[in-house]
């Protein structure tokens, strides 16, 4: 009887061994890039140890490297069975599902990656970008805003924030995100980047493109016979019409600085009729949050933060007169 049990303890030590073995052969597999080797690896684990979650998510990485999304979601699905709460593999999940177009299962997987990990910036980025898919701008623009609270300098997080306030037709906050994205691709390097940029805030934001232009043409990467577009070419902050947008503010650090020729009143509301608040002198520099709905060209109201620390309403275009001038914000 005693030998039966110290039998049974060694062949199931051995086991579990066999089981790491072949776990961590599957780990160098994926290394060299031999998916099949792989694969067959982890499979072999998940023989010796059916429970296994790593496992999983490993077959469904390899199959999402393999863009063959079916078996990766298969794979996810048996992972989280094992292990609901690890936010990853909900993520992982929801990019396969979201890669098979299948949006609404997608978003509640980004939903519960989110619930497990309220850091996880690339599933607010994951979230919002399916709402941008599905046309519902409205929804993606608080979370593109959140990941650019988390995460203030990354590009494809500004960039997805100015595309969908273009589509909401806010040029002016459009504007400032696209004048992020130029800024950090020349930090980075990547003057095609900015370039590109620059294009995009051009029919936006005449004074934003003025100020970018400048930043171009003194880069050192910039080669001297590049012919820019000119910002006088452009239309003077187009597209102001729209409704205010609700959730987070962004982080200060992705927004353009502006400042008033003249003393001018903050109000509570984007009203000539609503209270004052309190005033911004000549000078003092501001930052606008949203824009009111009905914006045009002869009257245009903008929440404002001022770096005093006053917020409320600012009229920036009064009997089609712009009252601010725009600041560098970087």
């Amino acid at each position: 009887m005693v030998t039966l049990f110290l039998l049974l303890c060694v062949t199931m030590g051995w086991a579990q061994q066999t089981a790491e073995e072949w776990f961590n052969k599957g780990i160098g597999a994926v290394k060299a890039r031999e998916y099949e080797e792989a694969i067959r690896s982890f499979k072999e684990t998940l023989a010796l140890r059916p429970d296994h979650e790593p496992s999983y998510t490993y077959i469904g990485l390899v199959y999402t490297m393999k863009a063959l999304w079916d078996e990766a979601i298969e794979a996810y699905r048996k992972a989280i069975e094992i292990n609901p709460r690890n936010p990853q593999t909900h993520y992982d999940l929801g990019f396969s599902l979201y890669k098979k177009e299948m949006l609404d299962e997608a978003i509640d997987e980004f939903n519960r990656a989110i619930a497990l990990n309220a850091g996880f910036v690339s599933a607010y980025q994951a979230l919002g970008a399916v709402y941008a898919q599905k046309k519902m701008f409205e929804k993606a623009v608080p979370l593109f805003k959140k990941a650019l609270e988390l995460s203030p300098n990354d590009r494809t997080v500004h960039w997805n924030l100015a595309e969908a306030y273009s589509e909401l037709g806010k040029g002016i906050l459009a504007a400032d995100h696209y004048y992020h994205v130029a800024i950090l691709s020349l930090r980075g390097g990547d003057r095609e980047g900015a370039l590109t940029a620059y294009e995009k805030v051009l029919p936006l934001s005449s004074e934003i493109a003025g100020i970018l232009l400048g930043q171009l043409y003194s880069d050192k990467n910039l080669p001297k016979d590049s012919q820019l577009p000119l910002p006088s070419e452009a239309p003077r902050d187009k597209d102001r019409q729209s409704s205010v947008v609700t959730g987070p503010s962004p982080s200060k650090a992705g927004r353009l600085w502006y400042t008033v020729p003249t003393r001018m009143n903050v109000r509570k509301g984007p009203s000539l009729d609503s209270e004052v608040l309190g005033q911004l002198n000549r000078g003092s520099r501001f930052r606008i949050m949203e824009e009111a709905a009905g914006n045009n060209s002869v009257t245009s109201w903008y929440r404002i933060e001022g770096e005093s620390g006053i917020q409320g309403w600012l009229c920036g275009i009064h009997k089609g007169v712009v009252q601010y001038e725009t600041l560098p914000g970087l």
